[in-house]
């Protein structure tokens, strides 16, 4: 019998990690490891929980050699097609969504490659199917960030939310904008607060980048060809439609010299092909309580947000903070987030001598470390090699790292192929791809990378 799907997936994985310092050097932001995994796996592993066979996967062309082969080390049943986009233009989200369009033949789901959270995706997707919306989101009400010091240079980068408005009675979203375009005044147009009874207003939100959308959408983003982006240009665009009303078509005029139609507006593409609006005429549900209008105020389009309870765990690794953060928090939530218990927190095929390594701890495939080290709350990556009189604190030690002997570091990022010589002493450092510290090195917020003279210190 023909499987009918109600939703296809998508992963947007081509993001080039924009905000996180860039001692990172080529490191893919989606490769960037978060306890035992690269982030890109805890998308994926949310989709499989949740019913999905098959996804795609938007990733930069030069990056999919090096996804696949962290991909194929990590625990997955779900099938994933990896789907190129050019690494040497500056392609936006949207343009990844106008990429895939001629695949997309169902609503889609857009999940971001740098998600993490223990949310039930089955809510967001209910809320879309209750409200037969034309689009349901996601946003984090997790309060202002933990105060973490962090390694590298001191950063005074504000965290991106947003402000947010919904009906408090039906979730329905009615305004979004960046909480950064506002800096003491927010105009709210005075239409929603005659049309809705109950508003509530959030101003640091985090957008989940979760999107539930219908197959006209993409039709739409297509043939307007005006939106680069989703969560900056395509999303506020069709909040801010949803009041207003399909232009009459006597009004309409223009066509190219192919006598297409040239001004199509998205309510030409947001037609019921289905019973949709007679069911919505014959049922006594109404979404308010006031005046005469029909269900929704009779309008076309409909958007929705889901803000679940600030207990729920959300985070977007694509900043240092959050990298750092989700590194510290992974293991304690590791069952809620991912559904599995994680039995192998040392690789079988490591070498751990020492018996000093706690359970908030990991060590990846081929990583030798010596009996004589201490190692705490660290996360240590494959091949990697830790010599003897080491003590690790708090620290991300990423491939091909090599610490040598006598070093203590506490609340440091290490990156692939790094090595820290004997007896160093560093606190708060971030170290870059292949570079080398060299022996007896004391610091602390300091940035050790080969684009920058060799060293650069907090003053």
């Amino acid at each position: 019998m023909h499987k009918i799907l109600e939703f296809q997936a998508v992963v947007l994985a081509a993001g080039r990690g924009s905000r996180m310092p860039d001692v990172g050097g080529t490191v893919s932001k989606c490769l960037l490891p978060v306890g035992p995994y690269p982030v890109i796996w805890y998308s994926l592993n949310m989709l499989e929980r949740y019913g999905f066979q098959d996804t795609m996967v938007v990733v930069l062309d030069e990056d999919k050699s090096n996804i696949l082969n962290a991909l194929e080390k990590c625990p997955l049943k779900i099938k994933y097609e990896l789907i190129v986009i050019p690494s040497d233009e500056d392609w936006g989200t949207a343009n990844s969504l106008k990429h895939i369009s001629s695949r997309v033949t169902t609503d889609l789901i857009v999940i971001s490659g740098d998600l993490i959270t223990n949310i039930n995706l089955n809510e967001v997707v209910n809320l879309y199917r209750k409200h037969d919306a034309a689009l349901a989101t996601l946003f984090f009400n997790n309060g202002p960030e933990e105060w973490i010091e962090l390694p590298g240079l001191k950063s005074k980068a504000k965290p991106d939310r947003d402000l947010v408005c919904i009906d408090k009675e039906t979730e329905r979203l009615v305004f979004l904008a960046s909480a950064s375009d506002f800096e003491e005044n927010v105009k709210i147009p005075r239409v929603l607060l005659k049309k809705f009874g109950s508003i509530s207003l959030f101003s640091r939100l985090l957008d989940a980048h979760v999107y539930v959308m219908k197959n006209w959408l993409i039709s739409y983003l297509v043939e307007s060809d005006k939106f680069t982006s989703i969560k900056g240009e395509l999303i506020p665009h069709i909040v801010r439609k949803q009041l207003s009303r399909p232009k009459n078509p006597l009004e309409k005029k223009g066509t190219s010299e192919k006598n297409v139609d040239i001004c199509k507006d998205i309510f030409d593409f947001a037609i019921d092909k289905g019973y949709e609006s007679k069911i919505r005429q014959m049922s006594a549900y109404n979404d308010h309580k006031l005046g005469s209008k029909g269900v929704y105020y009779n309008d076309t389009l409909r958007c929705y947000a889901l803000i679940p309870d600030k207990n729920t765990f959300g985070i977007r690794v694509n900043t240092l903070a959050s990298f750092y953060l989700s590194n510290s928090k992974i293991l304690s939530k590791w069952e809620e987030v991912t559904g599995t218990v994680l039995s192998d927190r040392i690789n079988l095929n490591s070498e751990v001598k020492t018996k000093q390594i706690d359970e908030a701890s990991t060590v990846g495939e081929k990583s030798v470390i010596a009996e004589k080290t201490s190692i705490k709350c660290t996360f240590v990556g494959a091949n990697c090699v830790v010599e003897n009189k080491v003590r690790l604190t708090n620290c991300i030690l990423m491939n091909n790292v090599t610490i040598k002997e006598g070093c203590a570091l506490q609340d440091c990022v290490v990156y692939t192929g790094a090595t820290v010589d004997t007896g160093c002493n560093l606190q708060y450092c971030l170290i870059g791809p292949h570079h080398v510290v060299p022996s007896s090195t004391s610091g602390k917020h300091q940035l050790f990378a080969e684009t920058t003279d060799n060293m650069i210190t907090l003053g």
